[in-house]
């Protein structure tokens, strides 16, 4: 250290000069200091992860939609259908959604209003639960890609290829455009024409299924148009009117004024699927003819 004493005026002006000057420059130089060089740096914000299951609601041609899009190209996720426990038997859909717990849900196919009966086949995890034989048919290969097929009406089909098969309909669009004729597909009963709420289901050219429920009462025609907009290449109708529901994370928007025989139903994570497959077959399997 130096003793002032040591320093004559000048030398001692000078000294506090250079002083001033050495704090001035700290100041400024610190706040650019290179990262890692013993300064504290803040913790940077993790970024969130991307959904592959989300939720929207908009409107398509004036019409509120509520819309689950999963991400298909994302192996771990898994689309299936909980059914009642007992096939031709009909369960609240709290229980249903409490068997199932899945990411998201939406009503699935039609069923006899006396009978309970589900119009079109079943086949969960490649195992058929239940023949139907009517309708054009949901279906998913083991590796997540979506294909519509209709099977020859009333009788028996192979499914083997296939995850996940829901039958339903009828069809909405088919390569991009609208194709309807449900006479063609079996469907005699006059409510399939009237004006209701709709569920559907289609999957866009880039592999992503759309789960769509429109709650303003629609027409199967005005229905398709919506599933184009939205961008589908091919869909069909689900049960709807007073079976239309909507379930998101925990969370049932759209809750249905009936008993429900099954939903169709998407997990975001494949061993929360696993952990419920169980669960979500029928106990009484396959119901034939």
């Amino acid at each position: 250290m130096f003793s002032r004493a040591c320093l004559n005026a000048d030398q001692w002006g000078e000294l506090r000069l250079r002083m001033v000057m050495t704090c001035l420059l700290v100041v400024i130089l610190v706040p650019f200091t290179p990262m890692g060089q013993g300064m504290a740096t803040a913790t940077p914000k993790s970024r969130p992860v991307a959904r592959s299951v989300v939720a929207s609601y908009r409107k398509v041609l004036g019409i509120p939609v509520r819309m689950i899009v999963a991400d298909l190209n994302n192996p771990e996720v898994r689309v299936g259908v909980v059914t009642a426990q007992r096939i031709g038997t009909a369960e609240s859909i709290w229980e249903l959604l409490a068997r199932a717990r899945p990411t998201a849900a939406v009503t699935g196919t039609y069923f006899g209003t006396h009978s309970k009966m589900p119009i079109g086949d079943i086949v969960i995890e490649g195992e058929r639960v239940h023949f139907g034989g009517l309708g054009t048919a949901l279906c998913i290969t083991y590796d997540n890609r979506v294909r519509f097929v209709r099977p020859p009406r009333h009788r028996q089909v192979s499914w083997l290829d296939y995850r996940l098969v829901l039958g339903a309909g009828p069809r909405l669009l088919q390569g991009g455009q609208v194709a309807l004729y449900p006479p063609g597909e079996g469907f005699r009963d006059p409510r399939v024409y009237a004006a209701v709420p709709r569920t559907a289901v289609g999957v866009t050219r880039h592999n992503k299924l759309l789960m769509v429920v429109v709650t303003r009462p629609v027409r199967l025609r005005t229905l398709a148009k919506i599933m184009k907009q939205l961008g589908a290449t091919d869909a069909i109708a689900l049960d709807g009117g007073s079976s239309t529901s909507f379930y998101y994370r925990r969370t049932l928007s759209v809750v249905p004024r009936r008993r429900l025989t099954n939903l169709l139903v998407v997990y975001e994570n494949s061993a929360d699927y696993e952990q419920a497959l169980a669960r979500l077959k029928p106990v009484r399997r396959y119901a034939s003819r």
